[in-house]
């Protein structure tokens, strides 16, 4: 199968009247698409874009600029985690956090929030830093562009009593580890500090060679350094209009630190999608880190959450398609940073990638109407011409009109995933 991208093609995927407006309406500054599709036996990314970049300067939102993927991380993290520990004898799911950390020679161990079994702690794996069944700590906090990004470790150690830096939470142990589901940047950071403690080097060199690995995907523009010399970024923006501070915020890396174009990820995530499929794997992900990935545990609330179930780093859901006698397979995750916005929603399994892995990765650079954004957007290209033979198992009467979510009374950290959820996840039947 050979990957070829197409950027902006002439016939787009959504009428750049209807993108446009779509923008006006929420108030939304750009918005840049990458759609993936199986043509004759090769995978096509196509891309789009609207609006602009940067406000100031009306400098137009093009297929190569960079945004922050924000929590999209969390999947490539957890890639890279499953390759390193597994092969080294250390099983996700079996291998203990604490003992690593002392092997280690860190001084941080995982605790007991005040109140709570101490015994707990000793009970987190490596697993559960990637499956939000372990720490606290919902969102991780953004770090103004030109101040010295802090080590992990001092973002780790606030308490129920005293914050953090920057007003990081406590990630104490708050319930018993993999019995019940919390959505948490906390373990990432914890991930973070364990392989630049057992390695002694800083993340963007641990990750080197495996982004390499990625080929076309690292070509397109993926990186977690947060200023690369000759790439176009595009400026984050609040709801008022307002622009973010220096443009962006810094974040922790593996939690939401990413940046990079649609069309990068889109490819890393066929790769993943590959990997499942091909004993062989795929470009730096072997065959089995894709099955740890993408087959879901129980249920332990991530379906309230988000309409799925948790694998490790991203959230599966599958469809029934009765005609077929299969179901199809989804990967999916949500993404938001201050003044970023983004989604991503991958078939890679089952009659709908029959042909191959299909899907799409969205980025804007709105704040909560940019979620609105993303949702038009997403339920544009789920009924879109390009996706050849149609999504199966759609029903768009079970999700209401976008102007009837309101989200007034969420917490911010709802705000993204329930808008996700009941706007666009709610219409595959019987996911």
């Amino acid at each position: 199968m050979v990957l070829i991208i197409i950027m902006s093609p002439l016939i787009p995927l959504i009428p750049l009247t209807d993108l446009e407006a779509e923008l006006a309406k929420f108030n939304v500054s750009g918005v840049s698409i990458a759609l993936l599709v199986a043509s004759g036996g090769d995978a096509v990314i196509h891309t789009q874009t609207a609006g602009v970049a940067d406000r100031t300067s009306s400098t137009p939102m093009f297929d190569s600029t960079w945004l922050q993927i924000a929590s999209l991380s969390k999947t490539i993290a957890a890639a890279f985690a499953c390759e390193y520990f597994e092969t080294r004898g250390l099983p996700m799911h079996t291998t203990p956090v604490n003992p690593l950390l002392r092997e280690a020679g860190s001084t941080f161990q995982l605790k007991s929030a005040p109140g709570h079994p101490p015994e707990w702690a000793d009970k987190v794996m490596l697993a559960h830093l990637l499956d939000h069944t372990g720490l606290g700590m919902h969102y991780v906090n953004g770090i103004p562009l030109s101040h010295p990004f802090p080590p992990v470790l001092s973002l780790m150690s606030g308490s129920a009593d005293k914050a953090a830096p920057y007003g990081y939470a406590s990630i104490d142990l708050t319930r018993e580890p993999g019995t019940r589901f919390s959505y948490s940047g906390g373990g990432f950071l914890v991930l973070q500090h364990l392989l630049e403690t057992r390695e002694g080097k800083p993340l963007a060199e641990l990750l080197s060679p495996f982004f390499e690995a990625s080929g076309t995907a690292v070509n397109l523009g993926l990186s977690f350094s947060q200023v690369l010399p000759g790439k176009h970024y595009a400026n984050g923006y609040r709801d008022d209009g307002s622009m973010i501070d220096e443009g962006r915020l810094c974040f922790p890396p593996l939690a939401a630190g990413g940046l990079g174009t649609p069309a990068a990820l889109l490819d890393w995530l066929r790769q993943l999608a590959l990997a499942y499929k091909r004993p062989e794997g795929c470009g730096p992900i072997s065959h089995q880190t894709a099955i740890k990935m993408l087959t879901p545990g129980p249920d332990l609330g991530s379906v309230a959450f988000m309409n799925a179930r948790m694998g490790l780093g991203v959230f599966i859901f599958e469809v029934p398609n009765a005609q077929a006698g299969a179901s199809s397979k989804w990967m999916l995750h949500q993404a938001a940073n201050d003044g970023f916005r983004g989604v991503y929603l991958v078939c890679f399994d089952g009659p709908d990638a029959s042909n191959g892995p299909r899907g799409f990765v969205v980025l804007c650079n709105g704040d909560n109407q940019g979620m609105f954004l993303n949702c038009a957007v997403c339920r544009a290209l789920l009924k879109s011409p390009a996706f050849s033979p149609p999504i199966s198992g759609l029903d768009w009467s079970a999700v209401p009109d976008l102007s009837t979510f309101s989200t007034q009374g969420l917490r911010q950290e709802e705000i993204v995933n329930l808008g996700l959820k009941n706007l666009v996840l709610e219409a595959f039947v019987g996911c």
